[in-house]
C-alpha cells in the first residue's frame, strides 16, 4: 500500500493509471475476511476492471474503504495470492433502504487473468455462509448484470429468488472501460431471505396476480390485501430523493406517501431531468395500506412495473421505473425462465402506458 493514500477518486484513477500493477496469473489464493492493508489491491483489483468508470469512490479511495468496513456498514472478502495481489472481492453492505437489517451483495470483482477460477463462487460463499449467517439480517439482495449471465448463475447457485429488473440502470462504459457503444445495462433484482415475520401487505390492483405469484416462491409470511384505501388528508410524504448525476439516475424512496406526492414527484423528475438524467426509479412502501394510490400517480407520470423489494422498509417495497429513452429489450442475457417471463410482464406493462 502506498505511504501516503489517495483521498480522492481522482488522485487514485491517476496513481493506478501511472503503477500499471499486473498480478502474476497462475497463483495459488486464499478466501478470507478484507484487512486494511488490503485496501490499494482492492482499488487496483477494481481499477484493471473498470478503469475509472465504476460509479462509486468507495472502492478506489483506502479510507473509505477501511472506514466503511470499520463501522460495519459494509463486510468484505478478498481472495488474496502469496504475493499479497488481491484478485477478487466481494462484500454485503447496508443500502439505501431503510431497513438496517437488509444488505446488498456488493460488486463481485475478479481480475480477468482470475476469472477461469472459482474466485468469486468462493467468495459469495465466504458471504454467504460464513459471515451472512452470523448477522442479524432479514434479507440479502443483489442485482446481477444482464450484460453477461455469470453473476445471475452465481446468484441461483446461491438460493436467491429473482423478483424484478431494473431497466437500463447502469452506464455502459461501466463495463467497458469507457466504450459507452453498448448502450446502458440493466440488472436483476435478486433476494434472499434468511429471517421473518408476518406483516401485513397492501398490493395495488394492477399488480395483485403478479405480485401474489411471487409471493408463493418466497419465504415470506404476509396477510395479502388489495390496495383500496385514500391518501390520508394529513400529513405530508416522506421522501427520500436520491440523485446519481455519474449514473444519470434518479431514486426517490417514498417511505410514506401523503397528499402531496403527485406534486413533489413532478418538481424531483423535472429536477432530475434538467441535470440530464435519463432512469428513474421510485419505491412504493406496500406496507401502506393507501399505497395503490400511489402507484397510480406513478402510472400517470409513465411510470411502469420494476419488481417486488421483499423487507425494503421492513415491511416490503414495489419498484417503479420509467426511462427517457425506449429499452433495448433484446439486448438483456437473461438466464432463467422466472427472470424472462419477469421481462415480459415489464415490456407489456411498459407498453400499456403508451409506450413502444
Amino acid at each position: 500500500m502506498p505511504a501516503l493514500l489517495p483521498t480522492t477518486k481522482d488522485e487514485a484513477a491517476k496513481r493506478l493509471r501511472e503503477e500499471a500493477h499486473q498480478a502474476e496469473p497462475g497463483q495459488d489464493f486464499t478466501i478470507r475476511g478484507f484487512q486494511p492493508e488490503d485496501a490499494w489491491g482492492v482499488a487496483r483489483c477494481f481499477f484493471e476492471v473498470y478503469a475509472e468508470h465504476y460509479p462509486f469512490d468507495t472502492y478506489y479511495v483506502p479510507q473509505k474503504l477501511i472506514e466503511a468496513n470499520r463501522q460495519g456498514d459494509m463486510i468484505s472478502a478478498v481472495a488474496c495470492t502469496q504475493r499479497g495481489d488481491i484478485v477478487a472481492f466481494g462484500s454485503l453492505f447496508r443500502n439505501s433502504s431503510r431497513n438496517p437489517r437488509l444488505y446488498e451483495t456488493g460488486q463481485a470483482s475478479v481480475i480477468p487473468s482470475y476469472r477461469g477460477t472459482l474466485a468469486v463462487l468462493c467468495i459469495q460463499e465466504h458471504l454467504f455462509n460464513d459471515v451472512g449467517a452470523g448477522l442479524e439480517v432479514d434479507a440479502i439482495f443483489g442485482e446481477p448484470v444482464c450484460n453477461h449471465r455469470v453473476m445471475q448463475r452465481v446468484s441461483s447457485v446461491f438460493g436467491f429468488s429473482e423478483t424484478g429488473i431494473e431497466l437500463c440502470l447502469m452506464p455502459g462504459e461501466t463495463y467497458r472501460k469507457g466504450d459507452s457503444s453498448g448502450g446502458r445495462v440493466s440488472t436483476v433484482l435478486a433476494f434472499k431471505v434468511l429471517r421473518d415475520s408476518s406483516r401485513e401487505l397492501y398490493l395495488p390492483l394492477e399488480y395483485e396476480t403478479i405480485l401474489g405469484g411471487m409471493l408463493t416462491n418466497l419465504p415470506l409470511t404476509r396477510n395479502v390485501h388489495i390496495s383500496t384505501a385514500p391518501i390520508p388528508e394529513t400529513g405530508q410524504s416522506d421522501l427520500d430523493v436520491r440523485c446519481f448525476e455519474q449514473m444519470q439516475a434518479l431514486r426517490i424512496f417514498v417511505c410514506g406517501l401523503g397528499r402531496d406526492f403527485e406534486k413533489r414527484l413532478a418538481d424531483e423528475l423535472a429536477l432530475a431531468a434538467s441535470k440530464g438524467v435519463e432512469v428513474f426509479q421510485v419505491m412504493v412502501n406496500l406496507g401502506e395500506p393507501w399505497s395503490g394510490r400511489g402507484i397510480e400517480v406513478l402510472r400517470r407520470q409513465g411510470f411502469f412495473f420494476g419488481g417486488l423489494l421483499p423487507h425494503w422498509y421492513g415491511t416490503d417495497g414495489l419498484l417503479m421505473q420509467k426511462l427517457a429513452f425506449a429499452p433495448d429489450f433484446g439486448s438483456l442475457e437473461l438466464e432463467t425462465p422466472a427472470s424472462r417471463e419477469l421481462l415480459a410482464f415489464i415490456r407489456e406493462d411498459r407498453a400499456g402506458l403508451g409506450r413502444d
